[in-house]
């Protein structure tokens, strides 16, 4: 059976009365306590957790639990995830055209432009009527997409260059956050390269095996980042999810 993983916070969950039956739904409840009867009837476990690191908290207190070391999927999500992944539903449904590192957004905002909608019309032909799903690209260095200036992205890495001492312009943001939390054979991969690949509002999938390959060494070190108190460490981690179970890097540096 596949698991999908929910990080509430305050959001309606009656949409999970949707979610196909093989899948055993965690939900992770940050906020008030849940008493809609279709949740409950819906849901498989209702966790309390503390309200600290955004949903990177959630994913990793249950990566860190998790023994399963088959080849079914774990699914991550947003209490609401269809602001960034519209077709949400009828992706779970399509599990089986996944790659066992799954993409499962389509846009941050498509109402609010990011990315822009000449992109996503673009795209649309890719699809062949499909669910609505693509990967966005960032750089290692900037934190910002590649064909687009998405100023938040921009600070987010700035950010995090002031905190660590200033860090050089050269430096790859990617690459150092990686040695930090002691996964330095990924590290290695991300200095050779330019790009990496996210999916927004990190809404993802990852066959079981992969989570349960990361060390408990790292799994720990990237909890205490995910916890510490710096708002520029969650958007880290947003674009780094799918590269920790080894989806590969893009662009390789000349």
């Amino acid at each position: 059976m596949h698991t999908l993983v929910i990080a509430r916070y305050a959001e309606e969950l009656e949409w999970i009365a949707q979610v196909p039956s093989n899948f055993e739904i965690f939900v992770y409840n940050k906020g008030e306590e849940i008493t809609s009867p279709q949740v409950l009837e819906r849901a498989n476990h209702i966790i309390a957790r503390p309200n600290v690191g955004r949903e990177s908290e959630t994913y990793l207190h249950h990566m860190m639990g998790q023994r399963q070391r088959d080849h079914h999927f774990t699914v991550f999500a947003q209490g609401d995830p269809f602001t960034h992944s519209p077709d949400f539903i009828q992706l779970l449904n399509n599990w089986t055209d996944w790659e066992k590192i799954q993409t499962l957004s389509w846009a941050w905002v498509e109402e609010k432009n990011v990315p822009p909608q000449k992109f996503l019309d673009a795209y649309r032909p890719k699809l062949r009527g499909g669910p609505r799903v693509r990967e966005e690209y960032f750089s290692l260095y900037t934190w910002g997409p590649v064909d687009f200036i998405d100023n938040g992205a921009l600070g987010m890495g700035t950010v995090y260059r002031l905190l660590n001492g200033g860090m050089e312009a050269y430096i790859n943001i990617a690459a150092h956050m990686l040695r930090r939390c002691r996964m330095d054979h990924i590290a290695d991969e991300a200095d050779k390269h330019l790009l990496g690949t996210f999916s927004y509002g990190a809404i993802f999938a990852v066959r079981n095996d992969l989570v349960t390959a990361v060390s408990p060494d790292s799994y720990a070190r990237l909890y205490d980042f995910a916890t510490a108190p710096v708002v520029a460490h969650g958007y880290i981690l947003e674009r780094m999810w799918l590269h920790f179970f080894g989806a590969p890097f893009t662009l390789r540096r000349l």
